[in-house]
């Protein structure tokens, strides 16, 4: 996983052809994946992004704050790749030796994010897949889970 993780920096690095100012300001859609929920995107600079996740799991929520860097990958008018890092707050139904017994736990975490996206010339859409590998402090599952990986799609604003 570390190999795949630093080969992948490596491409994106060296893919860059030019940061450029991006096409939207704000942008706001759905999350499928390990944790599907609502993405919201919003651009502080030209290569400077903030991004809100509230995502839903198995009787669990998390609110997620990440600031992303973001730069146009292979060339390619549109695509471009992002790379950042943050924290998230939850909270878990954390069930005990059978359903009808169970608490209410908290979360507590850093994240990464790793992914590409692409928005498109003719139309206020966006669509992103990414890794967001966690970091969990507080939890009753704490440790490192790598095997976070979704499928974003947004509308964009403020062209």
């Amino acid at each position: 996983m570390k190999k795949l993780f630093s080969l992948t920096i490596i491409v994106l690095l060296f893919s860059i052809a030019s940061v450029k100012a991006q096409s939207y300001s704000t942008a706001l859609g759905g999350r499928i994946g390990t944790e599907s929920g609502i993405t919201l995107k919003h651009f502080l600079k030209s290569k400077g992004a903030l991004e809100g996740i509230l995502a839903f799991n198995n009787h669990s929520f998390n609110l997620t704050g990440l600031y992303e860097v973001q730069g146009n990958a292979f060339s390619e008018p549109g695509l471009d790749w992002f790379v950042g890092g943050g924290a998230h707050i939850g909270s878990h139904r954390h069930y005990h030796n059978n359903h009808d017994d169970y608490d209410h736990t908290t979360d507590f975490g850093l994240d990464g994010i790793l992914g590409l996206e692409y928005t498109f010339s003719g139309a206020p859409i966006n669509i992103g897949v990414d890794w967001k590998p966690e970091l969990n402090f507080i939890s009753p599952y704490e440790g490192f889970y790598p095997d976070n990986f979704a499928l974003s799609i947004r509308f964009t604003f403020g062209r």
